[in-house]
């Protein structure tokens, strides 16, 4: 049992992590005009990754094998979000991606179900329907199709769901720092290597593009992911991304403020609707499953 207390300052935390994320995509949309998908993560994630290394190398010489071979897992799931995330930056809005990848506090659940045979309840069913008719409203376009970069997002938000659940796991047995370093360093030399084959050396680069860059390593990236990992600790896969999903608020408020984004009638409902979806996975939790069944969630081992 999480003592409540550690779950207050996780949920605190958690809210940090949600604010600064949810801005980050108004800065990762600024960012993308002077650099291009692939070595805009590279430029994030490498140096962070160094930095952190530096700063926490009494941990980092600790690792063993098995917590290596953890941060290389959930790593690598976090990179293919970012990849997916960050090219669906440049096709759409940065607060509609806000919106759409929030629907990772949906698929937690309808994840958890699958790799552990633990039935999530009818609320999570019902969110579902919510968030679906939200995202249909906020992504749909006139002759039904979706739009890439709106699929894009999507695709970024079931890899994210499916990297909280794989951290809740994780850090019970490993240190948390360690892994969430780890992983920052799998998304970054994951993408350098594909950015020096398919993209070109992003060359003038502005100054608003250094700043919105410096956002994204410092607030983005070193303190979100490592709390993160550290507030996973004392808390659920769900509740965390209960919390996290407020990026989609942030982010629809930092794109109309600082990008000056419009959003259509349609758009704000599809939006409201996927907000009330959140509440409503909030307000109707998980079915508990019988001991016998939850002792399937080697699943996942």
């Amino acid at each position: 049992m999480v003592p409540k207390r550690s779950m207050i300052f996780a949920d605190v935390a958690l809210l940090g992590v949600a604010l600064f994320w949810g801005v980050g995509y108004a800065a990762m949309k600024t960012a993308l005009e002077s650099f291009t998908p692939l070595w805009m993560i590279a430029f994030r994630f490498v140096p962070s990754f160094f930095l952190l290394c530096l700063v926490f190398r009494g941990r980092m010489s600790r690792l063993d094998s098995r917590a290596v071979r953890s941060g290389l897992l959930a790593g690598a799931v976090l990179a293919f979000s970012f990849l997916a995330m960050t090219t669906g930056l440049v096709l759409t809005s940065a607060g509609k991606q806000a919106f759409i990848t929030t629907s990772y506090v949906v698929l937690v659940p309808i994840l958890l179900w699958i790799a552990t045979n633990r039935f999530p309840g009818t609320g999570a069913f019902f969110s579902a329907l919510l968030c679906f008719s939200g995202m249909s409203m906020l992504t749909l376009q006139g002759d039904f199709s979706i739009g890439l970069g709106d699929g894009l997002s999507l695709l970024s938000a079931l890899f994210l769901a499916l990297h909280m659940i794989l951290v809740e796991k994780f850090v019970k047995d490993h240190d948390p720092i360690s892994l969430a370093i780890l992983q920052i360093g799998v998304v970054g030399f994951m993408a350098l290597p594909l950015a020096l084959f398919f993209e070109r050396m992003p060359v003038g680069i502005s100054s608003t593009g250094w700043w919105a860059l410096a956002y994204n390593i410092f607030f983005g990236t070193v303190f979100a992911l490592v709390t993160q990992n550290l507030a996973q600790k004392h808390t659920t896969s769900t509740h965390t991304a209960l919390i996290l999903s407020l990026e989609g608020v942030f982010g629809a408020f930092a794109g109309a403020l600082l990008l000056e984004e419009v959003f259509t009638g349609k758009m704000i409902i599809g939006c409201a609707l996927i907000f009330v979806s959140i509440v409503v996975s909030e307000l109707m939790p998980l079915k508990q499953a019988p001991a016998a069944v939850e002792s399937s969630s080697s699943a996942l081992s």
